[in-house]
């Protein structure tokens, strides 16, 4: 009777791990073929994101661009593992689109060479500072760049190759189903174990 018991304890820990794996694709948001951002970026260390981009200046789209607390990330390394993010789980070619082959298909970009993702992080009194997420068409040199600076209210929708990634923290919710899961699987235990 043990044996069975210890069996089905295992498979129920199986099947529980199995749907609370993560999947590190992200969720492309795509809309006319243009993709528009995306949801469940899961940027290492940092947690889950989504991410959508935007045309405009720093000032327009980061609420004003004047205090921290309008970027998500503050630190080079934190805006580093972003970029590095969008490049591995964004920017990808799949069914969605070619979005790393034909960067011209993201929003904001109209360039077919390469698509610049601008993630400001820091600012002084006139400028923005941002890292360049580079995303070439020739797969294989995208690439995170050095700072590159703007004026706050500077609008970038005469560059064809750039756009603002916007990235917005996703909450982490407790699914019950996991629970659900192991109060069945201990409701099922009792109930094997009554019968014998």
């Amino acid at each position: 009777m043990s044996r069975a018991i210890f069996s089905f304890i295992r498979k129920v820990c199986l099947v529980t791990a199995l749907l609370g794996a993560t999947n590190s694709q992200a969720g492309l948001i795509v809309v006319s073929g243009e993709l528009i951002g995306a949801t469940g970026v899961v940027i290492s260390g940092l947690g889950t994101y989504d991410v959508s981009f935007e045309d405009g200046s720093c000032a327009s789209v980061f609420s004003g661009c004047d205090t921290l607390s309008d970027f998500s990330f503050t630190s080079s390394d934190h805006v580093i593992s972003a970029g590095r993010a969008l490049l591995e789980q964004v920017f990808v070619d799949s069914e969605f689109g070619q979005f790393d082959s034909s960067p011209e298909l993201i929003r904001g970009c109209e360039d077919g060479n390469k698509c610049i993702a601008l993630i400001p992080n820091k600012f002084s009194p006139s400028w923005v500072f941002s890292q360049n997420i580079v995303n070439y068409s020739d797969n294989g040199t995208d690439k995170i760049s050095f700072n590159s600076n703007l004026a706050r209210d500077q609008s970038i929708l005469d560059r064809s190759n750039s756009t603002f990634a916007v990235f917005t923290k996703v909450a982490q919710i407790p699914t019950p189903a996991t629970a659900l899961l192991f109060g069945s699987a201990l409701f099922g235990l009792v109930s094997f174990k009554r019968k014998k």
